[in-house]
């Protein structure tokens, strides 16, 4: 495994951790009607609450979105592996890429709320995610779940464009060189 997959994998692992600790969850309480509402993103270890349920699709979602990274961008290193020195893939472009692609896939497929759910409360509903351009009746974008959707995704982009920095390619002429070595010696005499 080359330095860039173990990157990705730790990378993903630690997203994993994050999605696990930080399950979405639904309130039963809240409605009249028994309908879940969405509760939000708390820590697994810590609710007491019965009324609280895991929302596994949207838990499934995460999952997924986050294995599917990891392959695209595990077939990209293996791709960049077969090609010779002048033509290598940029991961830091690849993970800029894949920032856009996420980007646009959440905007074109917000989540939604049915309008009659729809208050001035903290805790927002979800009913699930839908094309922008032909969502059902009835409903509206859940903008808290969007704002957090978006975040994460750019905390992510940022933290692959840190891990797939570059390092210097530092080569000096040989001019350079010989100037440095005098400078050091001249340094040591004194």
């Amino acid at each position: 495994m080359s330095k860039t997959q173990k990157i990705l994998v730790a990378l993903s692992a630690i997203n994993l951790v994050i999605v696990f600790l930080f399950p979405p969850y639904d309130d039963h309480s809240v409605s009249s009607h028994g309908a879940s509402i969405f509760a939000g993103f708390l820590f697994a270890l810590s609710h007491k609450t019965l009324n609280l349920v895991v929302n596994d699709n949207l838990l499934y979602l995460e999952v997924t979105v986050v294995l599917v990274n990891l392959g695209v961008l595990w077939l990209l290193t293996l791709e960049n592996e077969r090609r010779n020195a002048k033509k290598k893939f940029s991961f830091r472009k690849a993970a800029m890429i894949l920032v856009v692609v996420n980007l646009l896939g959440v905007f074109l497929f917000p989540p939604f709320e049915y309008i009659s759910n729809m208050t001035n409360a903290v805790i927002p509903t979800f009913e699930g995610f839908y094309c922008i351009f032909s969502p059902p009746p009835y409903r509206a974008i859940v903008t808290p779940i969007l704002y957090l959707e978006v975040m994460f995704i750019l905390m992510n982009g940022g933290l692959m464009l840190l891990a797939f920095k570059q390092p210097k390619d530092e080569t000096y002429s040989a001019e350079q060189t010989i100037a440095y070595m005098a400078k050091q010696q001249s340094a040591r005499r004194r």
